[in-house]
């Protein structure tokens, strides 16, 4: 009735507690790099770099200054994988002035990076406690999941022989309604992710949400969820990750976010969230990170100002470097006129040495005038004899 989980169950559950599991290693070489290389190089490879950007090689990715742009192990927080999933008519999306890449690619790359991108996955700080574990129930009934089949959901296993469940309503021909997400209430017990992406979701259409008691991973972006829905959330005390990407919520929602005390990744790219708002709640739940987009005035206020700072520093280091190298050369020039001076000293001394300094040539020529001159008045005198 539902599904056995093929490589991509990976995207599908990244996030929940470390539980992804992908049946085979992404190869960067043989089936990322490729990507990149026609997609992506005509702008960010080996002869331009846009941004001064370059992905066309697992060094260059992993040499970018830009510390967002793969975060191992987090596909979401990666600015790499959040360019090439923005809307088509988006400025921002990559590849810039082309066609979005093919869905295979995406789910490729999200499962690499998800895999941590050719570099090792850190740990999470535990922050002292404990990760939750997840939920034990009884299989599902297939009475309970074939509605959601038929509705062209994907219904998968969370990992094999496993009764827990992810369902993503993303890949549907038409946008998921509030008919569709009242299904979900059939197996309530079992579903431990949701993904509503891009639906038609109504605020009223939340509600079946809540009874979602296991429910540990919910995406709601592109919807047009305010903050009256998420009044329905209020009691996931399971919920880990969040996605309000491009939704309607303000910072009045937060609010009803605030008992979630397992959440640790909540998205609010594109939102009307402030910042100060965003941080109250990180800070008020140990172990959240809250995403408001790299292109948020004040992330990006902050991130200009730390590279500022590096940009000063790195001016100043030249700069001292410079001035030292000036010194040195100034130093040097010194020392060679003295050394040249002193060599004209002792060739002069040597010639002296040597009898051939001009003054002892003038000497020797005017004795030989003389001579000459004394030869010349003795003849002369023999002559007048």
């Amino acid at each position: 009735m539902y599904h056995s989980v093929p490589v991509i169950v990976a995207v599908v559950v990244v996030g929940l507690s470390g539980l992804s599991r992908a049946e085979d290693q992404i190869d960067f070489a043989s089936q990322i790099q490729p990507i990149f290389v026609e997609h992506c190089a005509k702008c960010h490879g080996e002869e331009k770099q846009l941004g001064e950007l370059r992905i066309d090689t697992l060094e260059a990715i992993h040499g970018n200054e830009d510390d967002n742009l793969l975060v191992a192990g987090k596909p979401e927080e990666s600015e790499l994988f959040a360019r090439i999933t923005l809307p088509a008519d988006d400025k921002k999306r990559m590849p810039k002035g082309a066609d979005p890449l093919p869905q295979e690619a995406i789910d490729l790359i999200r499962t690499w990076i998800a895999q941590g991108g050719g570099m090792e996955i850190p740990e999470e700080p535990s922050d002292g406690e404990p990760k939750q574990e997840l939920p034990v129930v009884d299989p599902a009934a297939p009475e309970a999941i074939q509605p959601l089949d038929d509705a062209g959901a994907q219904v998968m296993q969370l990992f094999k022989d496993s009764p827990l469940l992810t369902v993503s309503f993303r890949h549907r021909d038409e946008p998921t309604s509030d008919a569709e997400v009242a299904l979900l209430s059939g197996p309530a017990a079992q579903i431990v992710a949701v993904d509503l992406a891009g639906s038609a979701i109504t605020d009223g259409g939340m509600a079946p949400l809540a009874g979602l008691g296991n429910l540990m991973k919910l995406h709601l972006e592109r919807t047009a969820v305010t903050d009256a829905g998420l009044v329905h959330l209020g009691a996931l005390s399971r919920l880990e990750y969040l996605n309000l990407y491009e939704t309607q919520v303000t910072d009045a929602g937060l609010e009803h976010l605030k008992g979630l005390t397992n959440l640790r990744q909540l998205y609010l790219w594109k939102t009307t969230v402030s910042f100060d708002a965003a941080m109250a709640l990180q800070e008020a739940t140990p172990g959240l990170q809250v995403d408001l987009g790299w292109d948020h005035p004040e992330v990006m206020k902050r991130r200009l100002t730390k590279e500022k700072e590096r940009a000063t520093t790195d001016v100043e280091e030249v700069t001292a470097a410079l001035e030292a190298a000036t010194k040195t050369l100034e130093e040097a020039t010194k020392t060679k006129d003295a050394a040249a001076a002193r060599l004209a000293d002792i060739d002069k001394q040597l010639g002296e040495l040597a009898g051939e300094t001009p003054e002892a040539e003038g000497e020797a020529a005017a004795e030989g005038e003389a001579a000459a001159e004394d030869e010349a008045a003795a003849e002369e005198e023999k002559e007048e004899e």
